[in-house]
């Protein structure tokens, strides 16, 4: 079964958004819960820099085989800048996602293995 929770929010008198999905889902293997923001906020500009930063990423994974659990997250941070009729508008953004996953136990089979 899959759940997902959509939902859009228009931030500082409607010069950014923020977006988010959260979705979990159940299998007979594992629970899996994700998690995926995207945040703009636009603002007015007076020039476009020569040189635009590169965007900031970071990724962290984690495996627990104990607990039999493994994390995935992703965050991507920039700015981009357009030109609307005459004006410079500078946007900065912010990507993440979040994957948790719960690995449920398995049953190992007690026969030797054969092989054809």
């Amino acid at each position: 079964m899959k759940n997902v929770i959509y939902s859009k929010k228009d931030l500082t008198h409607h010069r950014g958004r923020a977006i988010s999905v959260r979705e979990k889902a159940d299998d007979k293997q594992c629970d899996t819960s994700i998690r995926k923001s995207f945040v703009y906020l636009v603002h007015r500009a007076d020039t476009i820099p020569d040189k635009i930063p590169a965007p900031e990423v970071r990724v962290i994974k984690v495996i627990d085989s104990v607990s039999q659990r493994e994390i995935f997250f992703l965050r991507v941070k920039g700015t981009v800048y357009f030109k609307q009729n005459r004006f410079i508008h500078r946007v900065d953004y912010m990507h993440s996602l979040l994957v948790r996953m719960l690995w449920k136990s398995h049953v190992l089979s007690s026969d030797s293995a054969t092989f054809a």
